[in-house]
């Protein structure tokens, strides 16, 4: 894990945060006072918001792992980002997804949302992840 490595996992740990809180406190905002009793209240939400920066961190970290160890040499960056961006989106969320609709009793319009937004916000990830990752190439026996 060199510092080309960190440096994905720095942005991409920076493009996820900032497309979260646009997909969520933004763009969901609405619905979400509109769903108020499923949240925690406010003050509780941002005693414990260290929390939520240490998940994205998590998200970041194996984001960029597991795309370092199955990077494809001599093949389109961007492309390769962009790939595993949907395969990892869809593991992630939607399975989580899914099981949102089955088990909470919340609308299924928002919950349709956030699985749309959260795809999205990984895609976008995905592609600042391919432009930034570069390993160098093996030299040649």
């Amino acid at each position: 894990m060199g510092g080309k490595f960190w440096v994905a996992v720095i942005v991409v740990f920076i493009v996820f945060a900032i497309l979260q809180y646009i997909a969520h406190p933004v763009l969901l905002g609405k619905i979400y006072q509109e769903n108020s009793h499923l949240w925690k209240e406010e003050a509780v939400q941002n005693k414990l918001f260290f929390w939520h920066l240490i998940s994205e961190f998590i998200f970041a970290f194996f984001f960029c792992l597991i795309y370092s160890k199955g990077f494809e040499p001599n093949r389109g960056y961007v492309g390769q980002g962009f790939r595993y961006a949907i395969y990892a989106g869809l593991l992630v969320y939607l399975p989580v997804a899914i099981t949102h609709y089955a088990v909470l009793a919340a609308p299924g319009k928002m919950l349709a949302l956030q699985g749309i937004y959260n795809f999205i916000t990984v895609l976008i990830s995905g592609i600042f992840l391919g432009a930034i990752y570069k390993p160098a190439p093996k030299p040649a026996m």
